[in-house]
C-alpha cells in the first residue's frame, strides 16, 4: 500500500502545524478546516470544509490515499456543552470514516488523545493501551468524545477493512491549554504525562509509513521511565523514537 496523497483535518490547529511540516516534501498535501489558514503553506492545497458536513468531507477526501484526522475541541472547552463535542467530534468523526470508505481512502491516522482511556483507580503504571480504564467528571465530553471516536474508526475498520491507526498524544507541550511539566515535589506513581508536538508528528509519520499495522491505539508520550503512559508498543510497532523527553526533569533515567 503507498501513500503518497494525504488529507489533514482540523489543519489550522496548533498540533496541526507540526504534523503539516513533518509530512510536507514527502507527500501531496490537501489541508481542510471550518476556517481559512492563519498562514499560506507552500506546496499544499486547502479546501475549506466542515467535518460536521458528511457532503463537504466526503468531497475533501477524493483521490486521497490518507487522512490524518485532527479536529477536536481543545483549546476552551471546559465551558461548551455536550451537545456540541458530539456533533464535532463524534459525528465528525463518523462523517471523516464513513468518507474514507465511500472515496476508497486507504488508511486513516486518528489523533486521539491519552484522555480517551483514564486509567482505572487500581490500574498499573505505565497504563499500556487497553488495560482498564474509568471516566471521571473531569474534562468528561473531551475523554468520552475521543473514546467514541475511537470505537466509530474501529467499527469502520471491522465492517469495511479500513486501516486505522490511533495516536494517543499526551498533553502536549505549548498549547496554550496546560502550563509546561515541572516536577512534583513528592513522586509516588509515573507522572510524566506530557510530549512534545514534534514528536507526535514523528508518531504520525511512522503510523502512515507503517506497513504492517492494519489496526492499533499508540500512546504518544515523552520516552521517559516516569511517563504515566507506556511508550514502549509504539516504539515496537511503529518505530516510534521520541527525542524531546526534558531531560533537565529529574526521573528521565530510559
Amino acid at each position: 500500500m503507498s501513500i503518497e496523497k494525504i488529507l489533514i483535518t482540523g489543519a489550522n490547529g496548533y498540533l496541526a502545524q507540526f504534523i503539516i511540516d513533518r509530512l510536507r516534501g514527502e507527500y501531496e498535501l490537501t489541508l481542510t478546516d471550518i476556517v481559512e489558514l492563519d498562514r499560506a503553506i507552500a506546496g499544499t492545497t486547502f479546501i475549506k470544509a466542515d467535518v460536521t458536513n458528511a457532503a463537504e468531507i466526503q468531497a475533501a477526501c477524493a483521490n486521497q490515499d490518507a487522512v490524518v484526522h485532527l479536529v477536536a475541541l481543545v483549546r476552551g472547552r471546559s465551558d461548551k456543552p455536550a451537545p456540541l463535542f458530539a456533533d464535532v467530534m463524534v459525528k465528525g468523526t463518523w462523517n471523516v470514516a464513513e468518507a474514507c470508505v465511500k472515496q476508497s481512502v486507504k488508511k486513516l491516522v486518528n489523533i486521539s488523545s491519552i484522555s480517551a482511556c483514564p486509567p482505572a483507580p487500581n490500574a498499573k503504571l505505565p497504563y499500556e493501551v487497553d488495560d482498564d480504564f474509568q471516566f471521571g467528571p473531569g474534562d468528561l465530553y473531551y475523554a468520552l468524545a475521543k473514546y467514541l471516536g475511537e470505537q466509530i474508526c474501529a467499527a469502520y475498520h471491522q465492517a469495511h477493512g479500513l486501516d486505522v491507526i490511533h495516536v494517543r498524544p499526551g498533553v502536549i507541550d505549548g498549547d496554550g491549554q496546560n502550563p509546561g511539566p515541572t516536577a512534583p515535589e513528592v513522586v509516588k506513581d509515573p507522572w510524566f504525562v506530557y510530549v512534545d508536538p514534534r514528536d507526535v508528528a514523528q508518531c504520525v509519520a511512522r503510523a502512515i509509513e507503517t506497513k504492517t499495522v492494519q489496526y492499533g491505539a499508540y500512546n504518544a508520550v515523552a520516552g521517559r521511565a516516569d511517563s504515566r503512559f507506556a511508550w514502549r508498543q509504539a516504539a515496537e510497532d511503529l518505530g516510534y523514537s521520541p527525542d524531546h523527553n526534558w531531560p533537565e526533569i529529574p526521573g528521565d533515567d530510559t
